[in-house]
Protein backbone atom coordinates (compact mmCIF):
# COMPACT_ATOMS: atom_id res chain seq x y z
CA UNK A 1 0.00 0.00 0.00
CA UNK A 2 1.44 2.94 -0.91
CA UNK A 3 1.68 6.27 1.30
CA UNK A 4 3.05 9.57 1.45
CA UNK A 5 7.28 10.29 1.70
CA UNK A 6 7.91 10.68 5.84
CA UNK A 7 7.89 14.34 6.45
CA UNK A 8 11.39 14.76 7.49
CA UNK A 9 12.49 13.20 4.50
CA UNK A 10 10.20 15.38 1.94
CA UNK A 11 11.44 18.44 3.78
CA UNK A 12 15.09 17.70 3.71
CA UNK A 13 14.93 16.48 -0.29
CA UNK A 14 13.23 19.91 -0.93
CA UNK A 15 15.63 21.83 0.76
CA UNK A 16 18.67 19.92 -0.80
CA UNK A 17 16.85 20.77 -4.05
CA UNK A 18 17.11 24.45 -3.32
CA UNK A 19 20.45 23.98 -2.14
CA UNK A 20 21.21 22.32 -5.57
CA UNK A 21 19.67 25.26 -7.56
CA UNK A 22 21.02 27.79 -5.37
CA UNK A 23 18.08 29.25 -3.73
CA UNK A 24 19.16 28.94 -0.12
CA UNK A 25 22.46 27.66 1.63
CA UNK A 26 22.74 25.08 4.66
CA UNK A 27 25.97 25.48 6.84
CA UNK A 28 28.46 22.35 7.70
CA UNK A 29 26.56 21.90 11.07
CA UNK A 30 23.11 22.49 9.91
CA UNK A 31 23.81 19.97 7.33
CA UNK A 32 25.38 17.34 10.00
CA UNK A 33 22.52 17.85 12.38
CA UNK A 34 20.57 16.84 9.14
CA UNK A 35 21.91 14.27 8.64
CA UNK A 36 21.81 12.48 11.85
CA UNK A 37 18.10 13.43 11.92
CA UNK A 38 17.28 11.71 9.07
CA UNK A 39 18.87 8.30 10.49
CA UNK A 40 17.33 8.54 13.48
CA UNK A 41 14.12 8.95 12.21
CA UNK A 42 14.73 6.26 9.48
CA UNK A 43 15.85 3.55 12.21
CA UNK A 44 12.73 4.84 14.70
CA UNK A 45 10.24 4.45 11.72
CA UNK A 46 11.72 2.08 9.36
CA UNK A 47 7.91 1.06 8.04
CA UNK A 48 7.61 4.47 6.56
CA UNK A 49 10.49 4.45 4.58
CA UNK A 50 9.71 1.58 2.50
CA UNK A 51 10.12 2.62 -1.25
CA UNK A 52 11.65 5.74 -0.43
CA UNK A 53 15.74 4.43 -0.39
CA UNK A 54 16.42 6.02 -3.29
CA UNK A 55 15.43 9.62 -2.42
CA UNK A 56 17.09 8.70 1.37
CA UNK A 57 20.37 7.36 0.09
CA UNK A 58 20.61 10.28 -2.18
CA UNK A 59 19.63 12.80 0.67
CA UNK A 60 21.94 11.63 3.08
CA UNK A 61 25.03 11.64 0.63
CA UNK A 62 24.09 15.15 -0.27
CA UNK A 63 24.26 16.53 3.15
CA UNK A 64 27.47 14.50 3.93
CA UNK A 65 29.10 16.05 1.28
CA UNK A 66 27.45 19.30 2.76
CA UNK A 67 28.82 18.52 6.34
CA UNK A 68 31.93 18.35 5.44
CA UNK A 69 32.33 21.50 3.22
CA UNK A 70 34.18 24.58 4.87
CA UNK A 71 31.86 27.33 6.75
CA UNK A 72 30.75 30.07 4.04
CA UNK A 73 31.02 33.87 5.12
CA UNK A 74 27.24 33.93 3.80
CA UNK A 75 26.23 31.86 6.69
CA UNK A 76 22.19 31.30 6.63
CA UNK A 77 22.00 32.43 10.17
CA UNK A 78 23.86 35.47 9.55
CA UNK A 79 21.82 36.14 6.66
CA UNK A 80 18.79 35.89 7.90
CA UNK A 81 19.41 37.99 11.18
CA UNK A 82 20.37 40.80 8.70
CA UNK A 83 17.48 40.25 6.60
CA UNK A 84 15.18 40.80 9.55
CA UNK A 85 17.11 43.85 11.23
CA UNK A 86 16.28 44.83 7.60
CA UNK A 87 13.05 44.53 7.24
CA UNK A 88 11.97 45.52 10.94
CA UNK A 89 13.97 48.62 9.83
CA UNK A 90 11.96 49.03 6.82
CA UNK A 91 8.64 48.87 8.23
CA UNK A 92 9.69 51.38 11.12
CA UNK A 93 10.31 53.61 8.63
CA UNK A 94 6.78 52.79 6.53
CA UNK A 95 5.03 53.13 10.02
CA UNK A 96 6.47 56.57 11.09
CA UNK A 97 5.91 58.09 7.54
CA UNK A 98 2.34 56.48 5.78
CA UNK A 99 -0.83 57.79 6.83
CA UNK A 100 -2.98 55.48 9.28
CA UNK A 101 -5.83 55.45 7.19
CA UNK A 102 -4.61 55.18 3.85
CA UNK A 103 -2.84 51.74 3.93
CA UNK A 104 -6.59 50.55 5.77
CA UNK A 105 -8.74 51.51 3.48
CA UNK A 106 -6.84 49.51 0.97
CA UNK A 107 -6.35 46.22 2.90
CA UNK A 108 -9.67 46.36 3.77
CA UNK A 109 -11.06 46.09 0.15
CA UNK A 110 -8.26 43.74 -0.53
CA UNK A 111 -9.30 41.78 2.24
CA UNK A 112 -13.13 41.48 1.18
CA UNK A 113 -11.87 40.30 -2.01
CA UNK A 114 -10.63 36.90 -0.91
CA UNK A 115 -13.62 34.44 -1.24
CA UNK A 116 -14.91 32.08 1.99
CA UNK A 117 -14.29 28.20 2.01
CA UNK A 118 -10.27 28.48 1.63
CA UNK A 119 -8.38 25.96 3.04
CA UNK A 120 -7.38 27.38 6.87
CA UNK A 121 -3.64 27.33 6.35
CA UNK A 122 -4.09 28.80 2.56
CA UNK A 123 -6.74 31.45 4.09
CA UNK A 124 -4.50 32.69 6.75
CA UNK A 125 -1.39 33.15 4.21
CA UNK A 126 -3.86 34.72 2.00
CA UNK A 127 -4.43 37.42 4.00
CA UNK A 128 -1.07 37.66 5.52
CA UNK A 129 0.45 38.52 2.36
CA UNK A 130 -1.93 40.93 1.81
CA UNK A 131 -1.21 42.63 5.06
CA UNK A 132 2.43 42.13 4.05
CA UNK A 133 2.50 43.35 0.17
CA UNK A 134 0.31 46.46 1.95
CA UNK A 135 3.52 47.19 4.30
CA UNK A 136 1.14 45.98 7.33
CA UNK A 137 2.98 43.01 8.46
CA UNK A 138 6.47 41.76 8.35
CA UNK A 139 7.35 38.09 7.14
CA UNK A 140 11.18 37.03 8.18
CA UNK A 141 12.97 34.92 4.85
CA UNK A 142 12.68 31.61 7.60
CA UNK A 143 9.47 32.01 8.05
CA UNK A 144 8.25 32.00 4.77
CA UNK A 145 10.27 29.03 4.10
CA UNK A 146 8.74 27.10 6.62
CA UNK A 147 5.01 28.10 5.64
CA UNK A 148 6.21 27.08 1.90
CA UNK A 149 7.10 23.61 3.74
CA UNK A 150 3.56 23.61 5.59
CA UNK A 151 1.31 24.46 2.98
CA UNK A 152 3.04 22.03 0.31
CA UNK A 153 2.32 19.18 2.99
CA UNK A 154 -1.32 20.33 3.23
CA UNK A 155 -1.48 19.90 -0.37
CA UNK A 156 -0.09 16.79 -0.59
CA UNK A 157 -2.18 15.33 2.13
CA UNK A 158 -5.51 17.13 1.30
CA UNK A 159 -5.45 17.37 -2.85
CA UNK A 160 -8.85 17.82 -3.39
CA UNK A 161 -9.62 20.61 -1.23
CA UNK A 162 -6.63 23.05 -2.80
CA UNK A 163 -7.10 21.89 -6.63
CA UNK A 164 -10.43 22.98 -6.73
CA UNK A 165 -10.73 26.02 -9.11
CA UNK A 166 -11.57 28.71 -6.25
CA UNK A 167 -8.08 27.50 -4.17
CA UNK A 168 -5.83 26.68 -6.78
CA UNK A 169 -4.97 30.11 -8.07
CA UNK A 170 -4.38 31.40 -4.75
CA UNK A 171 -1.99 28.24 -3.71
CA UNK A 172 0.02 28.87 -6.85
CA UNK A 173 0.30 32.84 -6.27
CA UNK A 174 0.83 32.57 -2.53
CA UNK A 175 3.45 29.56 -3.32
CA UNK A 176 5.35 31.94 -5.39
CA UNK A 177 5.21 35.15 -2.97
CA UNK A 178 6.25 32.78 -0.42
CA UNK A 179 9.37 31.89 -2.66
CA UNK A 180 9.94 35.13 -3.12
CA UNK A 181 10.36 36.13 0.27
CA UNK A 182 11.60 33.19 1.05
CA UNK A 183 15.45 33.71 -1.33
CA UNK A 184 15.12 37.86 -1.23
CA UNK A 185 18.46 39.58 -0.83
CA UNK A 186 19.80 36.37 -0.97
CA UNK A 187 24.03 36.02 -1.42
CA UNK A 188 24.22 34.92 -4.83
CA UNK A 189 20.55 34.13 -5.42
CA UNK A 190 19.59 34.83 -9.25
CA UNK A 191 16.13 33.50 -9.78
CA UNK A 192 15.07 35.69 -12.81
CA UNK A 193 16.64 38.68 -15.16
CA UNK A 194 13.88 40.59 -13.21
CA UNK A 195 15.00 40.16 -9.68
CA UNK A 196 12.98 39.63 -6.31
CA UNK A 197 10.43 42.01 -5.86
CA UNK A 198 7.46 42.54 -3.61
CA UNK A 199 3.98 41.40 -4.74
CA UNK A 200 3.38 39.72 -8.18
CA UNK A 201 2.17 42.68 -10.33
CA UNK A 202 0.72 40.63 -13.02
CA UNK A 203 -1.61 38.77 -10.98
CA UNK A 204 -4.94 39.92 -10.09
CA UNK A 205 -6.72 37.72 -7.67
CA UNK A 206 -5.67 38.73 -4.51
Amino acid sequence: MSHLMPELLSTWSWRLDRVRNGRTVLTKSQAASARTDLAHDRSAHPSDYAGYEEEYTSAIEALEVLAQQANRSDDLLAVLRAERRASDQSARDRYATAPDSAPRASLAAEHDRVPAGLPEALDEWVHRLIRYRGGAKVIAPIEASRAEIRLRNEADLHPSAYRTSMAAPFYGRVMRELGEIATSQRPGVHVSRRGLHRGLADDSFL
